[in-house]
Order: C-alpha cells, then sequence, then structure tokens
C-alpha cells in the first residue's frame, strides 16, 4: 500500500482542484467526488506515468495533458460542441459555425485543463513524494488497470452525458477530436529530448511563484472578466488567452532547461499554480452555485492551503538534509 500512495494521492488530488476548488463543482455535492475519481485520477496517472516511462517528463507532460482535455470536452462531455451544454450556452461568445466550435471557450478550457486539472495536482503530488519523483509509480499491469479504468469510465460517461443533456455531437466533430488528442499525443513525443539539456541559471524561487500565480490568474482574469466584465471582443479574449498559455509553457520549458531548477523552484511554481484557483475559484463558485456555498468552499480552499504549506515544510527539511 506504502507504494502505492502517491498514485492514491494523485487519484484524489485531480479532481478535487480540476472540479471542485475551481469552483466548477458545489461542495454540496462532494459525493460526485466518488464519480469522478476514476476519470480524472485515472487521467492523471495516466499522462504522469507515460511522461516519467518516455524519458520525456514535464517536456512531453502539457500534450498528454492536451489530449486529455481534448478526449474531456471533445468527447466525453462535449461541451466544445454543445451550444448550451449545463445551461450555460458557453458557444454564445465567439462562436465559427464552420468548427462548430467557440474559440475563447475552447482554448480556455483545454488550457485549464492543462494547467490545473493535471499538471498542478501531479507537481504536488510529486513534490509530496519527492524521492519517487522521476520513477514510475506503477508495474506494466497496474498501468493497465488504470488505463483500462479510464478507458471504461470515459465511455460511461459519454453515453451518460449524452442522455443527461440530450446532445450528441456530430460523427464528424467526434472524429476530430479523437484525431486532435491523437495529434497533441504525438507532439508529447515529437519534440527532441536534447531540449532539456540543462542550460544556464534560472530566478529565484519567490519570483518563479510570482510569475507562475501572475499569468495564471491573467489566464483566468482575461477569459472570465474579459467575457463577462469589461466585454472585450471574442478575438481579443481568444488571443489573449493563447498568447498567456504560450508563454505559461515557454515559461515552463525555460525552467526545464535551468540547471539550477530545484525542488525549491518547483514547489514555488506548483505553489503559484494553486493558489490562483484558490483565489478563483470563489467567483466561479458563487457564480455557479451561490453564496451558499461558500463556507463549504471555504474549508476546501483551507484545507488546498495547509496541504500547500506541509509540501513546503516538507521541501524545505529534505533541502536541508541535502
Amino acid at each position: 500500500m506504502k507504494r502505492l500512495l502517491p498514485v492514491l494521492v494523485l487519484y484524489l488530488l485531480a479532481p478535487l482542484v480540476a472540479e471542485f476548488l475551481s469552483g466548477s463543482m458545489a461542495m454540496a455535492n462532494l459525493s460526485a467526488l466518488l464519480h469522478m475519481v476514476p476519470f480524472y485520477g485515472s487521467g492523471a496517472v495516466l499522462v504522469r506515468e507515460v511522461a516519467r516511462r518516455s524519458g520525456r517528463g514535464w517536456l512531453a507532460l502539457p500534450f498528454l495533458a492536451l489530449a486529455f482535455g481534448i478526449i474531456e470536452e471533445g468527447i466525453v462531455d462535449q461541451s466544445l460542441f454543445n451550444p448550451n451544454f449545463l445551461g450555460a450556452h458557453l458557444l454564445a461568445f465567439g462562436y465559427l459555425p464552420s468548427l462548430g466550435i467557440a474559440a475563447p471557450w475552447t482554448v480556455f478550457v483545454l488550457g485549464i485543463h492543462i494547467l490545473w486539472s493535471m499538471a498542478v495536482p501531479i507537481a504536488l503530488t510529486e513534490l509530496l513524494f519527492a524521492s519517487r519523483r522521476t520513477e514510475p509509480w506503477l508495474g506494466n499491469i497496474g498501468l493497465g488497470i488504470v488505463a483500462l479504468i479510464y478507458v471504461a469510465i470515459a465511455a460511461l460517461a459519454t453515453v451518460f452525458l449524452a442522455k443527461y443533456v440530450h446532445f450528441w455531437a456530430t460523427p464528424s466533430q467526434l472524429e476530430a477530436s479523437a484525431i486532435a488528442a491523437l495529434v497533441a499525443m504525438g507532439l508529447a513525443f515529437a519534440i527532441p529530448r536534447h531540449w532539456l539539456k540543462p542550460t544556464g541559471r534560472t530566478l529565484p524561487a519567490w519570483l518563479v511563484a510570482v510569475i507562475a500565480f501572475a499569468l495564471g490568474s491573467a489566464f483566468i482574469m482575461v477569459y472570465g472578466a474579459g467575457t463577462h466584465v469589461w466585454h472585450w471582443p471574442w478575438q481579443l479574449v481568444t488571443a489573449g488567452t493563447l498568447a498567456l498559455l504560450v508563454l505559461m509553457q515557454g515559461f515552463g520549458l525555460a525552467a526545464l532547461r535551468s540547471a539550477t531548477w530545484s525542488n525549491g523552484h518547483r514547489y514555488a511554481a506548483t505553489a503559484g499554480g494553486l493558489l490562483v484557483y484558490c483565489w478563483s475559484g470563489f467567483g466561479t463558485d458563487a457564480a455557479l452555485h451561490g453564496l451558499a456555498d461558500r463556507p463549504a468552499h471555504a474549508v476546501l480552499a483551507a484545507a488546498m492551503l495547509l496541504l500547500l504549506l506541509f509540501t513546503g515544510w516538507l521541501t524545505v527539511r529534505r533541502a536541508g538534509k541535502a
């Protein structure tokens, strides 16, 4: 059981961050976690294990996370194509009839899956179990079981949601989503591995945290406030979120190539990213579920902050022993 502890932690953290800390799901519906753990948890473990087994690690991970996002939003819940998904009218702003998607929503939702559904929970779990950070956590049989769970849950969720929301994407849309997911997976292994060769120095850890928090917050605000408060043109919102997403990935690549990148820097980047959801989740939760859910959401945010502080304490303690 001790050997599987990182897997179990990641199984729980992925849906907690992605759906509940984000404010997408109300804490009153915490029982839904039982249904989300197999999907988000299995997806996060698969993304992490494939990235580590390939030897590419965080060079491949964002593209694998992108594939997860495309599968979820394009095939499972089909929010990329549903004009009235859960009554949210996600395609009303920036709709492209020729593609059947809304450009702002597509960039935003895939971005949050890369950064917060996958990257932040995986990074936090790897820091909690730093001695095993770069090694696989599952054997071949275990990985196969996780893959089967993910495929089975994804298939069941696809059918259930289609019946629940009374919407089914066209065959061409589903095919395009599958192809896009495969392309994203291919890109994970297309970037030359020598890009990981360490060069130069990195920024101070505190500045890494500030940059991660600022870029992540800007990404959330450009879509949310840019759409509903500032009333920017959809082209500007799309360009802004896409530019910020590319900038964050570029920042991450530069970090990977730093010869002085340490667990302290990894913690700083993870903390900056998680703190974005700690503040923005309150707004999303209130907008979707009302103020009645705020106390329970505050408890979750506080628990995540305590986990973050504990992880920081572990990181500093281990650095002192090194």
